[in-house]
C-alpha cells in the first residue's frame, strides 16, 4: 500500500448514513415540485406514503410483509390499503399493463397464461388479453405460432417505438415512471452495488442558443434510436453475456434559482 496515501477508512461515514443521504436525496424531484406548487406537508406525506404502499404491493404479496417494511400493525396496513383503494389510486391503466406486458416479453416469450400469472393479482386474465392484442395492433410484440397441442408464444418486436404524445398524458406519465427507473436503477447500481461500473450517467451544463438546442436533441436521439437497434440486433437471448440495458437522455432550460 502506498505509504502516502490518505486512510480513506477514517473518512468513511457509516453505511446506514451513506444509504439514509442517498435516500435523501432521491427525493429532491419530488420536494421540488411539491413546494414549487405549494403542496402542504400533509398532501406530500400522503403520496409519499401511497407511492410507498404501491412498490411494496408490487413486490410482496402479503399484508405480513408489506407491514414490516412500514415498520406498522398489519390493521394498519390493511386501513392504508383501504383507504388508497378507495380512492382509486390503484386502478391499473391499459398503457401500464401494455408496458408490464412488454416488460416481461424483454425477458421471454411467453404464453398468455404464463403472462397473465406474472402480472399484478388484481389484473383479471381478461385484460391480460386486451393488452396483448393492443400491443399486436401496435406492432410492438408478435406471436410466434403454437405447435400442434400447444399454446401461441408472444415475444418483443426489436425495433424502437417512439411512443410520445402531447395529447395523450397516461402514456406521457407512463413514460416518466419507466424513465425514472432507468435512473432510480442507475443509483442503485452506482451507490449501492458491488459493481458500480455496471451504471454510469453524466449531466452536461451549457450555454447555447435555443434552436441549437433543439438540433442537437433530435441528433441526439436519433443516434441513441439507431445505436440501441443495432445493439439490440446484435444481443441473443441464449448469450449469457446480454442483459436488458436501460440508455436514458434528456435536455432541458434550467431556471435561474
Amino acid at each position: 500500500m502506498d505509504q502516502g496515501a490518505p486512510d480513506l477508512n477514517a473518512e468513511r461515514i457509516p453505511y446506514p448514513e451513506y444509504v439514509l443521504r442517498i435516500l435523501f436525496a432521491s427525493f429532491y424531484p419530488a420536494v421540488k415540485m411539491a413546494v414549487h406548487f405549494n403542496y402542504p406537508l400533509d398532501t406530500v406525506k400522503d403520496m409519499m406514503t401511497l407511492a410507498l404502499w404501491q412498490e411494496a404491493k408490487r413486490k410482496h404479496s402479503t399484508i405480513n410483509l408489506i407491514s414490516l417494511i412500514f415498520g406498522k400493525s398489519t390493521r394498519t396496513v390493511k386501513a392504508l390499503s383501504a383507504r388508497f383503494n378507495k380512492g382509486g389510486f390503484f386502478n391499473q391503466t391499459e398503457t401500464n399493463l401494455m408496458r408490464r406486458v412488454e416488460d416481461l416479453l424483454r425477458l421471454a416469450p411467453s404464453t398468455m397464461d404464463e403472462l397473465a400469472q406474472s402480472l399484478p393479482h388484481c389484473n383479471e386474465f381478461d385484460s391480460t388479453r386486451l393488452a396483448v392484442e393492443a400491443l399486436l395492433r401496435e406492432g410492438r410484440i408478435q406471436e410466434i405460432p403454437a405447435r400442434p397441442g400447444g399454446r401461441p408464444m408472444y415475444e418483443i418486436v426489436t425495433c424502437h417505438h417512439d411512443l410520445y404524445s402531447e395529447g395523450d398524458w397516461e402514456g406521457r406519465i407512463d413514460a416518466l415512471y419507466e424513465h425514472l427507473e432507468a435512473v432510480t436503477e442507475t443509483m442503485r447500481r452506482r451507490f449501492l452495488s458491488d459493481n458500480p461500473a455496471e451504471a454510469a450517467a453524466r449531466t452536461f451544463t451549457f450555454r447555447a442558443k435555443k434552436e441549437d438546442v433543439e438540433a442537437f436533441r433530435d441528433e441526439l436521439l436519433s443516434f441513441i434510436r439507431e445505436r440501441t437497434n443495432e445493439l439490440e440486433a446484435k444481443a441473443s437471448r441464449d448469450d449469457e453475456d446480454s442483459g436488458i440495458y436501460s440508455v436514458y437522455a434528456g435536455a432541458t432550460l434550467r431556471e435561474d434559482d
